[in-house]
Formats: structure tokens, C-alpha cells, sequence
């Protein structure tokens, strides 16, 4: 029985700890601006690159 209890236990602090650190990697992200900010999905990277070659003289294409 004693083994359920600290499961239980640490199950709880380990979801504590995620929305901590969630909140915390959310509330640092905020800060960065757009523009300095990596892209973390495809659809951002081909939009960033869409936008540079659209730009007369930058770019490859």
C-alpha cells in the first residue's frame, strides 16, 4: 500500500513540476521578439523563407 502513495505522490509533484516549467519556458518565450525567435514548426520556417525571397536583392531564388 505504501507503494501507492508515493506513486501517487510523485505522479502529482511530476505534473506540479510540468506546469511549472511550461509556464516558465512559455512566460521566457514571450520575451523574445518575433523576428529573433527560431522557428519551431514547418509551416514557420517556409514562411520566413517565403518572405526573405520575396524580398527584392535577399535570398537565393
Amino acid at each position: 500500500m505504501a507503494d501507492s502513495i508515493s506513486c501517487a505522490t510523485t505522479d502529482d509533484a511530476n505534473r506540479r513540476l510540468g506546469r511549472h516549467l511550461l509556464a516558465a519556458v512559455r512566460d521566457q518565450d514571450i520575451r523574445i521578439s518575433a523576428e529573433r525567435r527560431a522557428p519551431r514548426t514547418l509551416a514557420e520556417m517556409r514562411a520566413r523563407l517565403a518572405a526573405a525571397s520575396a524580398i527584392p536583392g535577399e535570398g537565393t531564388a
